[in-house]
Protein backbone atom coordinates (compact mmCIF):
# COMPACT_ATOMS: atom_id res chain seq x y z
CA UNK A 1 0.00 0.00 0.00
CA UNK A 2 1.23 3.26 -1.00
CA UNK A 3 1.91 5.69 1.74
CA UNK A 4 -0.37 9.16 1.47
CA UNK A 5 1.83 12.06 -0.35
CA UNK A 6 1.78 15.13 2.02
CA UNK A 7 2.62 18.60 1.07
CA UNK A 8 5.14 19.53 3.92
CA UNK A 9 3.70 23.28 3.72
CA UNK A 10 0.18 21.81 5.16
CA UNK A 11 2.43 20.11 8.32
CA UNK A 12 2.54 21.35 11.84
CA UNK A 13 6.28 21.86 12.62
CA UNK A 14 4.73 21.04 16.35
CA UNK A 15 3.08 17.94 16.40
CA UNK A 16 3.88 17.00 12.53
CA UNK A 17 0.13 16.28 11.24
CA UNK A 18 -1.40 17.77 8.44
CA UNK A 19 -2.93 21.41 8.95
CA UNK A 20 -6.29 21.93 7.19
CA UNK A 21 -5.57 25.51 7.05
CA UNK A 22 -1.82 26.16 6.85
CA UNK A 23 -0.57 29.29 8.51
CA UNK A 24 -3.17 28.75 11.18
CA UNK A 25 -1.89 27.62 15.04
CA UNK A 26 -2.71 24.01 14.88
CA UNK A 27 -5.98 22.65 16.17
CA UNK A 28 -4.32 19.96 17.92
CA UNK A 29 -1.43 20.81 19.41
CA UNK A 30 -1.72 24.57 19.42
CA UNK A 31 1.57 25.42 17.68
CA UNK A 32 1.87 28.62 15.62
CA UNK A 33 5.02 29.06 13.60
CA UNK A 34 4.57 32.87 14.11
CA UNK A 35 4.95 33.01 17.41
CA UNK A 36 7.62 30.22 17.72
CA UNK A 37 10.67 31.61 19.91
CA UNK A 38 14.03 29.71 18.41
CA UNK A 39 15.96 28.59 21.35
CA UNK A 40 19.31 29.55 20.99
CA UNK A 41 21.73 27.71 18.64
CA UNK A 42 18.92 25.82 17.41
CA UNK A 43 18.00 24.93 13.27
CA UNK A 44 15.46 26.97 12.27
CA UNK A 45 11.26 25.57 11.28
CA UNK A 46 11.25 23.87 8.26
CA UNK A 47 15.01 23.06 7.78
CA UNK A 48 15.61 19.55 5.78
CA UNK A 49 18.48 17.15 6.35
CA UNK A 50 20.27 14.66 4.56
CA UNK A 51 17.45 15.29 1.52
CA UNK A 52 14.54 13.61 3.62
CA UNK A 53 14.15 14.96 7.21
CA UNK A 54 12.28 18.18 8.20
CA UNK A 55 12.90 20.05 11.23
CA UNK A 56 10.11 21.22 13.52
CA UNK A 57 10.32 22.84 16.55
CA UNK A 58 13.02 21.85 19.32
CA UNK A 59 11.83 19.51 21.82
CA UNK A 60 14.57 18.97 24.11
CA UNK A 61 17.97 20.94 24.85
CA UNK A 62 20.74 18.57 26.65
CA UNK A 63 24.30 19.08 27.43
CA UNK A 64 24.96 17.24 24.88
CA UNK A 65 22.44 17.96 21.85
CA UNK A 66 19.19 19.37 21.02
CA UNK A 67 16.22 17.33 19.88
CA UNK A 68 13.83 18.51 16.98
CA UNK A 69 10.76 16.58 15.86
CA UNK A 70 10.71 15.82 12.36
CA UNK A 71 8.90 14.35 9.27
CA UNK A 72 10.52 11.52 7.63
CA UNK A 73 10.02 12.42 4.11
CA UNK A 74 10.81 8.26 3.17
CA UNK A 75 8.99 6.66 5.74
CA UNK A 76 6.09 9.11 5.75
CA UNK A 77 5.94 9.53 9.34
CA UNK A 78 6.98 11.66 12.08
CA UNK A 79 10.37 10.84 14.00
CA UNK A 80 13.03 12.59 16.64
CA UNK A 81 15.96 14.27 15.24
CA UNK A 82 18.89 14.64 18.01
CA UNK A 83 21.87 16.84 16.93
CA UNK A 84 25.14 16.46 18.43
CA UNK A 85 25.75 19.86 19.70
CA UNK A 86 27.91 20.02 23.39
CA UNK A 87 26.46 23.17 25.01
CA UNK A 88 29.97 23.82 26.41
CA UNK A 89 32.35 23.58 23.06
CA UNK A 90 29.95 24.70 19.98
CA UNK A 91 27.70 27.61 18.55
CA UNK A 92 26.22 27.83 15.72
CA UNK A 93 27.16 30.18 12.86
CA UNK A 94 24.33 31.78 10.82
CA UNK A 95 25.63 33.27 7.57
CA UNK A 96 23.15 35.41 5.54
CA UNK A 97 19.82 34.53 5.33
CA UNK A 98 19.86 30.91 3.63
CA UNK A 99 20.11 28.64 5.94
CA UNK A 100 20.04 25.44 4.05
CA UNK A 101 23.29 25.70 2.49
CA UNK A 102 25.19 27.86 5.22
CA UNK A 103 24.43 26.54 8.41
CA UNK A 104 27.69 25.10 10.25
CA UNK A 105 28.79 24.25 14.02
CA UNK A 106 31.96 26.17 15.29
CA UNK A 107 33.93 25.94 18.01
CA UNK A 108 33.52 28.39 20.85
CA UNK A 109 36.96 29.26 22.14
CA UNK A 110 35.60 31.67 24.34
CA UNK A 111 34.74 28.92 26.73
CA UNK A 112 36.44 29.68 29.69
CA UNK A 113 37.49 26.18 31.08
CA UNK A 114 39.18 25.94 26.63
CA UNK A 115 39.90 29.80 26.76
CA UNK A 116 43.46 29.30 26.61
CA UNK A 117 43.74 25.85 24.88
CA UNK A 118 41.52 25.88 21.45
CA UNK A 119 43.56 23.17 20.40
CA UNK A 120 42.15 21.09 23.37
CA UNK A 121 38.81 22.58 22.52
CA UNK A 122 38.60 21.17 18.76
CA UNK A 123 40.22 17.64 20.40
CA UNK A 124 37.56 17.08 22.44
CA UNK A 125 34.85 18.24 20.25
CA UNK A 126 35.97 16.17 17.53
CA UNK A 127 36.35 12.88 19.70
CA UNK A 128 33.18 13.79 20.96
CA UNK A 129 31.49 13.70 17.71
CA UNK A 130 33.50 10.29 16.51
CA UNK A 131 31.98 8.90 19.88
CA UNK A 132 28.29 9.95 19.00
CA UNK A 133 28.25 8.53 15.98
CA UNK A 134 30.01 5.22 17.05
CA UNK A 135 27.60 5.03 19.94
CA UNK A 136 24.52 5.27 17.71
CA UNK A 137 26.09 2.32 14.94
CA UNK A 138 26.29 0.38 18.58
CA UNK A 139 22.66 1.45 19.67
CA UNK A 140 21.39 0.43 16.45
CA UNK A 141 21.94 -3.26 17.26
CA UNK A 142 18.84 -2.82 19.30
CA UNK A 143 16.59 -1.54 17.11
CA UNK A 144 13.03 -2.60 18.41
CA UNK A 145 13.98 -3.95 21.62
CA UNK A 146 11.22 -3.01 24.35
CA UNK A 147 12.52 -0.75 26.85
CA UNK A 148 14.84 1.44 24.62
CA UNK A 149 14.56 3.86 22.08
CA UNK A 150 14.59 2.78 18.50
CA UNK A 151 17.63 4.04 16.45
CA UNK A 152 16.14 4.55 12.53
CA UNK A 153 19.59 6.58 10.92
CA UNK A 154 22.54 8.47 11.63
CA UNK A 155 24.60 10.83 9.56
CA UNK A 156 26.79 13.43 9.36
CA UNK A 157 26.21 17.08 8.34
CA UNK A 158 26.60 20.74 8.97
CA UNK A 159 29.93 19.84 10.65
CA UNK A 160 28.06 18.11 13.39
CA UNK A 161 26.25 14.59 13.24
CA UNK A 162 22.58 13.69 13.33
CA UNK A 163 21.17 10.30 15.30
CA UNK A 164 17.46 9.70 14.08
CA UNK A 165 15.07 8.09 16.68
CA UNK A 166 11.36 6.66 17.01
CA UNK A 167 9.30 9.42 17.80
CA UNK A 168 7.10 8.31 21.12
CA UNK A 169 4.26 9.83 21.33
CA UNK A 170 3.44 10.24 25.43
CA UNK A 171 4.80 11.99 28.37
CA UNK A 172 8.31 11.63 30.48
CA UNK A 173 7.92 9.83 33.77
CA UNK A 174 8.94 13.47 35.67
CA UNK A 175 5.88 14.91 34.43
CA UNK A 176 3.44 11.75 34.59
CA UNK A 177 4.69 11.23 38.24
CA UNK A 178 4.27 15.40 39.10
CA UNK A 179 0.66 15.07 37.53
CA UNK A 180 0.00 12.31 40.31
CA UNK A 181 -1.83 12.70 44.06
CA UNK A 182 0.97 13.90 45.89
CA UNK A 183 3.34 14.79 43.23
CA UNK A 184 4.95 11.18 43.13
CA UNK A 185 4.27 7.60 41.91
CA UNK A 186 3.46 4.23 44.44
CA UNK A 187 6.44 1.92 45.00
CA UNK A 188 4.98 -1.19 43.42
CA UNK A 189 3.59 1.39 40.22
CA UNK A 190 7.46 2.93 39.89
CA UNK A 191 8.63 -0.70 39.44
CA UNK A 192 6.19 -2.49 37.21
CA UNK A 193 6.64 0.38 34.92
CA UNK A 194 10.82 0.20 34.98
CA UNK A 195 10.92 -3.66 34.75
CA UNK A 196 11.62 -3.36 31.27
CA UNK A 197 14.13 -0.84 31.54
CA UNK A 198 16.39 -2.72 33.59
CA UNK A 199 16.40 -5.59 31.47
CA UNK A 200 17.21 -3.28 28.03
CA UNK A 201 20.33 -1.61 30.74
CA UNK A 202 21.38 -5.45 31.26
CA UNK A 203 21.68 -5.69 27.85
CA UNK A 204 23.57 -2.75 26.66
CA UNK A 205 25.34 -3.01 29.81
CA UNK A 206 26.47 -6.50 28.35
CA UNK A 207 27.90 -4.47 25.09
CA UNK A 208 29.92 -2.42 27.40
CA UNK A 209 27.67 0.41 26.32
CA UNK A 210 26.12 2.99 29.65
CA UNK A 211 23.84 5.46 29.39
CA UNK A 212 25.83 8.18 31.59
CA UNK A 213 22.38 10.52 31.21
CA UNK A 214 19.24 8.14 32.93
CA UNK A 215 16.68 10.63 34.94
CA UNK A 216 12.96 10.82 35.02
CA UNK A 217 12.78 13.35 32.31
CA UNK A 218 14.43 11.08 29.97
CA UNK A 219 12.09 7.75 30.26
CA UNK A 220 9.18 8.24 28.36
CA UNK A 221 5.83 6.38 28.85
CA UNK A 222 3.70 5.91 25.54
CA UNK A 223 0.19 5.79 25.55
CA UNK A 224 0.41 2.40 26.28
CA UNK A 225 2.13 3.16 29.49
CA UNK A 226 5.30 1.34 28.43
CA UNK A 227 8.62 3.02 29.82
CA UNK A 228 11.13 3.58 27.09
CA UNK A 229 14.77 4.68 28.34
CA UNK A 230 15.63 7.94 25.35
CA UNK A 231 18.28 9.83 25.16
CA UNK A 232 21.71 8.06 24.37
CA UNK A 233 23.83 11.39 23.63
CA UNK A 234 25.65 10.81 26.78
CA UNK A 235 26.22 6.77 26.03
CA UNK A 236 30.04 5.48 26.29
CA UNK A 237 31.85 2.63 25.94
CA UNK A 238 32.90 2.24 29.22
CA UNK A 239 36.58 1.03 28.51
CA UNK A 240 36.31 4.68 27.26
CA UNK A 241 33.80 6.77 29.69
CA UNK A 242 37.31 8.37 31.63
CA UNK A 243 37.63 10.36 28.72
CA UNK A 244 34.02 11.72 27.77
CA UNK A 245 32.99 15.26 28.63
CA UNK A 246 32.10 16.27 31.81
CA UNK A 247 28.62 16.97 31.30
CA UNK A 248 25.99 15.66 33.15
CA UNK A 249 22.54 15.81 35.42
CA UNK A 250 22.50 17.09 39.33
CA UNK A 251 20.93 14.84 41.32
CA UNK A 252 20.97 11.60 39.35
CA UNK A 253 25.00 11.89 38.35
CA UNK A 254 27.41 10.00 41.02
CA UNK A 255 30.77 11.21 41.86
CA UNK A 256 32.69 9.75 39.45
CA UNK A 257 31.13 11.66 36.46
CA UNK A 258 32.07 14.69 37.88
CA UNK A 259 36.16 13.81 38.03
CA UNK A 260 37.30 13.42 34.40
CA UNK A 261 39.33 10.49 35.45
CA UNK A 262 36.37 9.29 37.37
CA UNK A 263 35.96 4.99 36.97
CA UNK A 264 32.30 4.69 35.31
CA UNK A 265 30.75 1.97 34.28
CA UNK A 266 27.42 -0.05 35.14
CA UNK A 267 27.41 0.65 38.44
CA UNK A 268 27.38 4.12 37.14
CA UNK A 269 23.46 3.72 35.36
CA UNK A 270 23.40 1.88 38.71
CA UNK A 271 23.43 5.31 40.68
CA UNK A 272 20.94 7.36 38.05
CA UNK A 273 18.58 4.25 38.28
CA UNK A 274 18.22 4.44 42.10
CA UNK A 275 17.87 8.34 42.31
CA UNK A 276 14.93 8.13 39.50
CA UNK A 277 13.45 5.79 41.43
CA UNK A 278 13.63 7.96 44.65
CA UNK A 279 12.46 10.79 42.97
CA UNK A 280 9.43 9.15 41.75
CA UNK A 281 8.50 7.70 44.62
CA UNK A 282 8.91 10.80 46.87
CA UNK A 283 9.51 14.19 44.26
CA UNK A 284 12.59 14.99 45.59
CA UNK A 285 15.41 14.84 43.76
CA UNK A 286 18.90 14.11 45.68
CA UNK A 287 21.66 16.83 46.22
CA UNK A 288 24.66 16.82 43.99
CA UNK A 289 26.66 13.62 44.96
CA UNK A 290 29.91 16.01 45.86
CA UNK A 291 27.95 17.60 48.20
CA UNK A 292 26.51 14.21 50.27
CA UNK A 293 30.69 13.15 49.97
CA UNK A 294 30.87 16.46 52.20
CA UNK A 295 27.33 16.11 54.30
CA UNK A 296 24.81 12.98 53.51
CA UNK A 297 21.53 13.98 54.93
CA UNK A 298 19.69 11.75 52.52
CA UNK A 299 17.15 8.87 54.24
CA UNK A 300 16.06 5.76 53.22
CA UNK A 301 12.62 5.68 51.80
CA UNK A 302 11.08 3.70 54.74
CA UNK A 303 12.24 6.68 56.93
CA UNK A 304 10.44 9.33 55.14
CA UNK A 305 7.19 7.57 55.06
CA UNK A 306 7.28 5.58 51.55
CA UNK A 307 5.37 2.39 52.19
CA UNK A 308 8.23 -0.07 50.41
CA UNK A 309 9.20 -3.32 51.49
CA UNK A 310 12.48 -3.80 53.14
CA UNK A 311 14.11 -5.54 50.59
CA UNK A 312 13.30 -3.28 47.83
CA UNK A 313 14.16 -0.22 50.52
CA UNK A 314 17.65 -1.73 51.23
CA UNK A 315 18.86 -2.47 47.13
CA UNK A 316 17.57 1.42 46.41
CA UNK A 317 19.70 2.33 49.41
CA UNK A 318 22.57 0.25 48.43
CA UNK A 319 22.10 1.81 44.84
CA UNK A 320 22.30 5.12 46.37
CA UNK A 321 26.01 4.42 47.84
CA UNK A 322 28.21 7.71 47.33
CA UNK A 323 31.61 5.50 46.43
CA UNK A 324 30.81 3.39 43.71
CA UNK A 325 32.88 0.46 45.16
CA UNK A 326 30.07 0.58 47.90
CA UNK A 327 27.03 0.01 44.86
CA UNK A 328 26.35 -2.81 43.13
CA UNK A 329 28.54 -3.20 40.11
CA UNK A 330 25.75 -4.49 37.65
CA UNK A 331 22.08 -3.57 36.87
CA UNK A 332 21.47 -7.32 37.14
CA UNK A 333 22.32 -7.74 40.99
CA UNK A 334 20.32 -4.57 41.50
CA UNK A 335 17.61 -6.23 39.29
CA UNK A 336 17.32 -9.52 41.67
CA UNK A 337 16.88 -7.74 44.97
CA UNK A 338 14.34 -5.41 43.67
CA UNK A 339 12.36 -8.03 41.83
CA UNK A 340 13.08 -11.26 43.70
CA UNK A 341 14.34 -13.16 40.28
Amino acid sequence: MRKKLIDPNKLCMGCMEELEKPGLPCPRCGFDARRYQRPKNSLPLSEILNGKYLIGKAIGIGGFGITYIAWDFYQGKRVCVKEYFPRNLAVRDFHGSTYSEQISISINYSVQSYSQEPERAQSAYVKGLESYIREAENLSRYYLMPGIVSIRDFFYGNNTAYIVMEYIDGIDMKRYAAAQPGGRLAPEVVFTLLKVVFQALATIHRDNIIHRDISPDNIMLNRNLQAILIDFGAARDYGNAENAPVLLKHGYAPVEQYKKDGRQGPWTDVYSMCASMYYLMTGIRLPRSLDRQKEDAVQRLSVIGVPIGERQDQAIWKGLSIEADQRYQSVEELYRDLYGE
